[in-house]
């Protein structure tokens, strides 16, 4: 009596491998990539809440007709946002592109007698676009959270209505 497996067998077997692996490596990404993606809509939140508070407390310089424009960089040099520690130097990093985020630029104003940020960088907004931003632990359904707006939204669609311009 011989001991061991036949050629039938270990095909079966590695067939049930192949097939749970088109199955888990597929759903394993995508989990992945969604968490990149949440990760890089809280730090939006995060810059631009720190924006926001350093806009409070630079308000003559906001307008509500323009923008004024600060830099993450420069965010992170007053002490407003914290520093990541990275291998390259870099400050504030990208999840999803593994880029820096140190001279995205974020745009304040005021608004309603409160300072407003939003970033100027497109790409950013097109990577959270439709994700509404909570402050301060609210939940997704409050009336009060902000909703990053995509390209071509208007007020009509409960986004942050902003000036075109900078100052």
């Amino acid at each position: 009596m011989r001991k061991g497996f036949t050629l039938i067998e270990l095909l079966a077997v590695i067939v049930i491998l192949a097939l749970l692996a088109t199955i888990a490596v597929p759903s394993a990404i995508s989990i992945s990539n969604s968490v990149k993606q949440n990760l890089l809509c809280e730090k939006v939140d995060i810059l631009l809440t720190d924006a926001e508070r350093w806009g409070e407390e630079h308000s003559s310089r906001l307008s509500s007709s323009c923008y004024y424009e600060v830099t993450v960089d420069y965010l992170v040099e007053q002490g407003i946002t914290q520093r990541e520690n990275d291998e390259k130097g870099n400050y504030i990093i990208n999840p999803v592109t593994n880029e820096s985020m140190d001279q995205n630029t974020i745009g304040l104003y005021i608004k309603n007698k409160r300072a407003q940020a939003f970033f100027v960088d497109s790409t950013i907004i097109n990577e959270c676009s439709g994700i509404r931003i909570c402050k301060n632990g609210e939940s997704q359904s409050e009336d009060n959270c902000i909703r990053i707006c995509g390209s071509g939204e208007s007020e009509s669609n409960d986004c942050t209505v902003r000036p075109s311009n900078a100052c």
